[in-house]
């Protein structure tokens, strides 16, 4: 079944954008110039018409950086915009380009594919590669920004183009293990914000908020909860949020036919989607969730994955569940894969879009708070072993690696580096946080890489908070190679401390790196996804390490939003 592409009626879209104007007038005077606000809140009332922004027959390119490249948010705002349009002819792709600075860059890098709708999210590299560093006056930097970015829009816009720019996002100065260099660049990166404000204003385009939606997201969120783990690079939560903002204000969920409109702000529901279990058995075809709201009373939901799509209508209590059942083929069918489910609730006149991801994950079953397992190369040669162990409130993870020579790698700012190295995701979450979408608390990433004569595991932390405070790394040099192993045990802060007690389960993904040569190296994983591992922490391996699950594989499921902010 499909859903009603009328959307809520024009009186309650009206009721919704009063009461919208009402609440964030006063922030977006606060936030933006007077000129800009106007602007925004006009387009607010434009929104009555509920006419999309992209429509029939377009091509959509996405341009940025590495940020974009990832193809995350790029990804799911076109499966939000193809579960609002199933039957549209719409294009998506993808240019990104990794290290991509404004300065230089070339009309014919951002119109690859022939889009004929082109978004523009650049500036991260100006500000952290650039010849800018804290402490030199930002006028300068960012007057070059705005003159390269008019130049851009222009050349695009002679070509008969549509662009849409979108605000940057900004560092996390507080992150706290990161090789990039970014004290003080929040403050440069708001300033190319309010650039793409002005052009987009100048020029007369759309400007999507992103920035500042993505900070007012953060703020939301508990402290341990990271958006950039590395300080730079948005984890999946992140990148959800930056395709929030673009299915929200060029209004997806409107019409094909008609103006196209953008939108400063949409009427969300207050209605709340989770699912009621994180992990399940490999062989289920159906998810439960629970809906919560305050609002009790009729609701249309409507889901989609891939071609699978369905529409029920519901009497919401305030506390409710409901369950998806999918076509078996629709969901992962093997160790490593994921599909995504896009839900969108309708009451009262407002619209509320949630996305879930589904991966089936390699479950390694161990005992008495241990577990093992082995890193193969092409041929299933065992190249490495490595070991969990649950010690009290302590974890241990050890890996012992075949290689008859250490190779090491010149000097690297890259923890990586160019040499043998390994590195380890790590989920030590508690329940249903375990597989989450975010970097929270007890998730981490670490590298090693060991160095010859004194041998030296070469330690280094990449991702998560607080893992100086409780680690001890250790290794040593074996007859056929080298053997590292971490310790977690201590404080994490003043307060709290790195405690396994109570978790039976944790995750993780293990790539042994080795090298035939400085810089010529072969990458082993500990399994294939089709996700990037440092992205998803829902794509990790669960370790059971009491070994009282079943099965080689289990289902793990987390939607966005989640429980932890709005």
């Amino acid at each position: 079944m499909k859903s009603d592409p009328k959307g809520p009626g024009l009186g309650q879209m009206l009721a919704c954008l009063a009461g919208a104007i009402g609440e964030y007038l006063p922030m977006l005077l606060k936030r933006t110039p007077v000129a800009l606000a106007v602007s925004l809140v006009l387009s607010v009332a434009a929104f009555a018409g509920n006419g999309s922004f992209v429509k029939n027959g377009d091509t959509v390119g996405f341009f940025g950086d590495s940020i974009t490249e990832a193809k995350v948010y790029g990804q799911i705002v076109e499966a939000v915009f193809r579960h609002c349009h199933p039957e549209a002819k719409v294009v998506f792709v993808n240019n990104g380009h990794s290290g991509l600075q404004l300065a230089g860059t070339k009309t014919g890098d951002v119109v690859k594919g022939d889009p004929g709708v082109v978004t523009i999210m650049i500036g991260m590299n100006d500000a952290i590669n650039a010849a800018w560093v804290r402490g030199l006056p930002i006028d300068a930097t960012v007057e070059k920004y705005k003159s390269n970015l008019l130049r851009l829009v222009r050349e695009l816009k002679a070509q008969g183009r549509r662009v849409v720019l979108f605000t940057p996002t900004l560092t996390d100065e507080g992150a706290e293990a990161t090789t990039f260099r970014i004290e003080g660049t929040g403050r440069l990166l708001k300033a190319f914000g309010k650039v793409c404000e002005e052009v987009a204003k100048e020029e007369s385009i759309p400007c999507v908020p992103v920035q500042s939606e993505f900070e007012d997201y953060q703020d939301s969120l508990p402290g341990f909860a990271q958006l950039r783990p590395d300080g730079v690079h948005p984890c999946a939560r992140g990148h959800y949020q930056i395709a929030r903002s673009v299915w929200t204000h060029l209004n997806f969920a409107g019409p094909l036919e008609g103006a196209r409109e953008v939108s400063a702000q949409t009427c969300a529901t207050d209605i709340k989607l989770s699912p009621t279990s994180n992990i399940l058995p490999a062989e289920s075809d159906s998810i439960e969730f629970a809906i919560t709201t305050p609002k009790p009373g009729p609701a249309k939901l409507t889901w989609s994955s891939g071609q699978s799509r369905g529409s029920e209508s519901l009497n919401l209590t305030g506390k409710d569940t409901w369950t998806l059942k999918l076509p078996k083929d629709a969901l992962p069918q093997a160790a490593g894969k994921a599909v995504t489910v896009v839900t969108d609730i309708e009451s009262g006149g407002s619209r509320q879009i949630f996305v879930t991801d589904v991966f089936r994950k390699t479950v390694i079953r161990g005992k008495d708070g241990s577990a093992t397992g082995t890193v193969s190369n092409a041929n299933k040669e065992p190249v490495a072993s490595y070991l969990f162990r649950k010690n009290g409130k302590d974890l241990v993870f050890e890996a012992v690696v075949k290689k008859a020579e250490i190779i090491e790698g010149a000097a690297s700012s890259w923890p990586w580096g160019e040499g043998d190295a390994i590195t380890l995701f790590l989920d030590a979450r508690k329940g249903a946080d375990l597989g989450g979408l975010g970097y929270d608390g007890y998730v981490y990433q670490v590298w090693f890489r060991p160095k010859n004569n004194p041998f030296t595991p070469g330690f280094h932390p990449w991702a998560g908070k607080h893992m100086s405070s409780i680690e001890t790394a250790y290794g040593e040099k074996t007859p056929d190679g080298y053997k590292v192993g971490l310790l977690l045990s201590g404080f994490v802060n003043g307060r709290e401390r790195f405690d396994m007690s109570g978790r039976d389960f944790i995750a993780f993904d293990l790539s042994v790196i080795q090298a035939q040569a400085p810089g010529k190296r072969e990458w082993l994983n500990a399994q294939t996804t089709e996700r990037q591992n440092f992205l998803y922490p829902g794509n990790w391996i669960l370790v059971d390490l009491t070994g009282k699950s079943t099965g080689d594989s289990a289902l793990g499921v987390s939607t966005f939003p989640d429980g932890l902010a709005p």
